[in-house]
């Protein structure tokens, strides 16, 4: 069996003259690279006055059936470039919320994608982050794993959207969800070894709820989904 092999790079750039109010450490990769890749970092605001700081995708260089998509003050569906919300980060603070994903979708591949933190009141004080993604993938750890991304965008109020892969062996698997009090809502039947998979939530109420991929009647993993309405 091929093994497999993921360096996650992450290379830190500033842009402009005036990005000294910003910087960013504690870079570190957590997920199944194969098909899911979070990469997290830190973000700190070393000026002395509020900044009200949106998140910009200036680069999207990915691997055909690559996807990516981030979260900031919640997680954007993958078409989004420019966060259409901003966090206010105090004076001498930090904030490590941020979250570059990329859905792997189990193609072998190298996916670029950087990533600018503005102030919002001035757009030349920012601090960029490039993630490298490569990842090579064997058919053979792909054929014998079960594997179900996070959900994008989260929260979710029509369509909530996920990567799943099912062991070629299992004979059936569904997606469930539960509600907070552990009562089944909704349950999708997942007819094919890999999909991407977009399910309709627009009849859940607002509130938290739990997913779960069943393989052959048992549970294998488990996610957490917040419904809104607009």
């Amino acid at each position: 069996m091929k093994k497999l092999y993921f360096i996650l790079s992450l290379v830190i750039a500033s842009l402009g003259v005036n990005a000294q109010s910003f910087s960013l450490s504690n870079l570190f990769y957590s997920g199944n690279p194969m098909y899911f890749s979070e990469g997290h970092i830190t973000l700190a605001n070393n000026s002395s006055t509020a900044k009200d700081v949106y998140v910009v995708r200036t680069q999207n260089d990915l691997f055909p059936g690559h996807d990516s998509y981030f979260c900031w003050v919640q997680c954007y569906a993958s078409a989004v470039d420019t966060s259409p919300d901003f966090m206010t980060i105090l004076p001498g603070t930090t904030t490590d919320v941020f979250r570059g994903d990329l859905e792997a979708n189990a193609i072998s591949g190298n996916s670029h994608v950087t990533y600018c933190f503005y102030d919002g009141n001035n757009i030349a004080d920012s601090v960029c982050v490039e993630f490298n993604y490569p990842t090579f993938v064997g058919l053979a750890d792909i054929a014998n794993k079960n594997f179900i991304s996070k959900a994008y965008p989260n929260p979710a109020s029509d369509v909530a959207n996920f990567y799943v892969n099912v062991d070629k062996s299992s004979k059936n698997a569904q997606l469930k969800f539960f509600n907070m009090l552990g009562s089944q809502v909704k349950e999708v039947n997942i007819n094919n070894a890999k999909n991407s998979i977009k399910v309709n939530v627009s009849d859940l109420k607002a509130g938290i709820y739990f997913y779960s991929l069943w393989i052959d009647g048992k549970s294998t993993s488990t996610g957490k989904l917040m419904v809104t309405k607009n």
